[in-house]
């Protein structure tokens, strides 16, 4: 009985001390050759982000987000412990409303930082929203040639990375340019309608904010985002762009159902489409959806019935759930671990100026939130935390 005993100890102590000098060796090796390198850039993070970009101004209206239970609650705290793991802030070149500004931007991002979270920096090169049927250049611009605007992209871009990186807050993705379909900085870098011959100068516009994160970022450690509104729509945009070998790294797209076709099965094989034609990363940039039909002040919604929803999700607190926990699992589908993530849109942009606010100083996205009409979290945060 001891004897079995002894040699059990003594079968694991060596097994023990086997291991130990293998981990030795195995450590050893490595230190003197350096031939193996881990990236932890690569497949180790699954993306569950959200668009924060109207705290710069909500946080002024002092509003009392609140958990499930109706406890208040610190945003970036609270979404941090979600499992929100990415934070994306959009960023206006000469904001009309001083909102949004680098200022603005650099000082929640380092915030976020301060949680842990990643962040994903999203440049319009516009003085206010851009998107495909809106990119109008920096006011600052105007009455420039085109060699002039390529200067200024340079310059523009490279001064914003820069000095993130001069405050030790540079993201870890940036975006060049917002929903991109038309091209940016319009006319120069247009492609849509008169333009559609225009995809050279609109790659050599977005070549020269690709050339200026990267000289900033030496070591490699950004990834650059090109962004397409439509999921059905963007290999057309992408084939276009193939044969000026420009050097990005992830392909961003938008998915809202209001807009895009609502065929599930069709979305999955677009996306697993798009992963594997372009070898890219795949990222849900932008996405939303109703937890009810009703709204909490008098400011019209973007959706506000049943033609504009999915018939799978109905719009409910868990109705709404379950939409985040497809897009989860339809990007963790795509081929070959190219599913990047996701990002939720303005989670935060409740009612905030009172229930009889209208367009001009209320929400028109609050029955999209992750908060409730009284500002409590819903069930959607669940998706974020088991995904």
């Amino acid at each position: 009985m001891h004897l079995r005993n002894f040699e059990s100890t003594i079968m694991k102590y060596s097994i023990h001390v086997l291991f130990l000098f293998i981990v030795l060796v195995s450590c050893q090796s490595s230190d003197e050759t350096h031939d193996i390198t881990v990236d932890p850039e690569n497949n180790s993070i699954f993306y569950k982000g959200m668009d924060l970009s109207f705290q710069s101004e909500l946080e002024n209206y002092n509003l009392n987000y609140k958990d499930s239970s109706g406890n208040p609650i610190d945003l970036l705290d609270f979404v941090s412990s979600q499992g929100v793991n990415l934070i994306r802030l959009r960023l206006w070149h000469t904001p009309q409303n001083r909102q949004n500004s680098l200022q603005d931007v650099k000082a929640y991002a380092l915030r976020a930082k301060t949680k842990n979270m990643d962040w994903l920096l999203d440049m319009h090169y516009s003085d206010f929203w851009a998107d495909p049927a809106t990119q109008t250049p920096p006011s600052a611009w105007a009455g420039m040639t085109f060699l002039e605007v390529r200067d200024a992209v340079y310059n523009y871009t490279r001064s914003v990375v820069q000095e993130l990186n001069n405050a030790n807050a540079l993201p870890k993705i940036i975006q060049i340019g917002n929903e991109t379909d038309s091209g940016f900085l319009w006319d120069y870098g247009r492609v849509w309608d008169d333009f559609s011959d225009n995809w050279e100068n609109y790659s050599i516009l977005v070549n020269e904010a690709i050339r200026a994160i990267r000289e900033v970022d030496t070591n490699g450690n950004i990834k650059i985002m090109l962004h397409h509104s439509s999921v059905e729509n963007a290999i057309y945009f992408f084939d276009e762009l193939n044969d000026f070998n420009l050097n990005f790294d992830i392909i961003g797209l938008s998915y809202y159902p209001q807009f895009q076709t609502r065929n599930l099965n069709l979305i999955q094989q677009k996306i697993s489409e798009l992963a594997t034609r372009f070898n890219k990363d795949i990222m849900i940039a932008e996405t939303a959806y109703p937890f009810t039909l009703d709204w909490n002040d008098n400011t019209t919604n973007f959706i506000g019935d049943n033609s504009q929803i999915l018939q799978e999700f109905p719009p409910t607190p868990n109705g709404q759930k379950l939409y985040l926990d497809w897009i989860a699992q339809t990007i963790k589908n795509i081929p070959n671990e190219h599913g990047l993530g996701f990002c939720y849109w303005a989670p935060d942009w409740v009612a905030f100026s009172g229930n009889e606010s209208t367009s001009t100083g209320g929400s028109s996205w609050e029955n999209q939130c992750t908060f409730d009409f009284d500002h409590k979290a819903l069930p959607i945060f669940n998706a974020f935390k088991n995904n």
